[in-house]
């Protein structure tokens, strides 16, 4: 008679649904074991250590069950358990197979088992990013200090991530990416960035470039970006653009060109079309 399995799982949040696989239930011979997975997240990966203890506490209820058609919830209404399937037929030791092939196992990569979340590159980065994909980063410096206007302090303001010299303009910019963690914040700094250069220019005396103070938002799929920069920059922009768009991107770039090309800088390559 072949064994069986039934794979046991965690929900450490019934109304978000997710589940977890933690092991399963074997029956072979009339006998029933707790197969455990070699692997399972940690507290910071299902909710805190309250949610762990629970987990662990499921698992140590199925150390040695009763019964194999045991209902789910009964054991706990954050454990399911799913349905009636057969091991293949010639494995010697079903719950040894169990956890070795079908169960979560421990990544092989150091840097796969920790919890805390992969570097992921700054905000400034991912722009600059974008102006090497469209050809057009020769033409876009980084950092544009306070320090760069006669007579200011270093720390009169925060730098301007991007900017595009020009014979009258200076494009000062700044990426928006919709897909960080702290979005709202970023909104927040750009704003106080560009209202505190907007005064630092105000106060300046004699000829100068004009500055023009543009947001670009890499929505990144997140739909709601545009709108929520658009909002929150409406008094500190001259343009918020959303590059996804390929028509603003079109003109964007084409601006960077023009402005960098009219200050002497003739880029190394020619501005890509769509």
């Amino acid at each position: 008679m072949s064994a069986k399995f039934r794979l046991v799982q965690y929900v450490p949040d019934p109304f978000v649904g997710t589940k977890i696989t933690i092991g399963a239930l074997v029956e072979h011979d009339g006998q029933v074991e707790l197969a455990r997975a070699p692997w399972v997240p940690g507290p910071g990966c299902i909710g805190g250590r309250k949610a762990w203890s629970t987990m662990q506490l499921i698992l140590d209820s199925l150390s040695t069950p009763a019964r194999f058609d045991l209902p789910s919830g009964e054991l706990s209404a954050l454990a399911q358990l799913g349905e009636e399937r057969l091991v293949p037929a010639g494995v010697g030791s079903a719950r040894e197979w169990l956890e070795a092939k079908l169960l979560p196992q421990k990544p092989l990569r150091e840097q796969d088992q920790k919890e805390t979340p992969p570097y992921r590159p700054h905000r400034d980065t991912v722009g600059y990013r974008f102006f090497e994909q469209w050809s057009v980063a020769d033409f876009v410096k980084r950092k544009y200090a306070p320090s760069s206007l006669p007579r200011t302090h270093p720390k009169a303001a925060a730098s301007v991530s991007h900017y595009v010299p020009g014979k009258d303009e200076l494009l000062l910019m700044e990426p928006v990416v919709g897909t960080r963690p702290k979005f709202e914040d970023d909104l927040q700094a750009i704003s106080q960035e560009f209202l505190a250069f907007r005064e630092l220019f105000r106060q300046m005396s004699g000829p100068h470039q004009t500055p023009v103070f543009i947001a670009y938002v890499l929505t990144g799929g997140y739909s709601a970006a545009m709108g929520e920069a658009s909002r929150v920059l409406s008094r500190a922009a001259d343009q918020v653009v959303n590059v996804d768009d390929p028509a603003q991107r079109t003109l964007f770039l084409q601006r960077i060109v023009a402005v960098g090309s009219s200050g002497g800088n003739q880029g190394s390559l020619p501005l890509p079309r769509n």
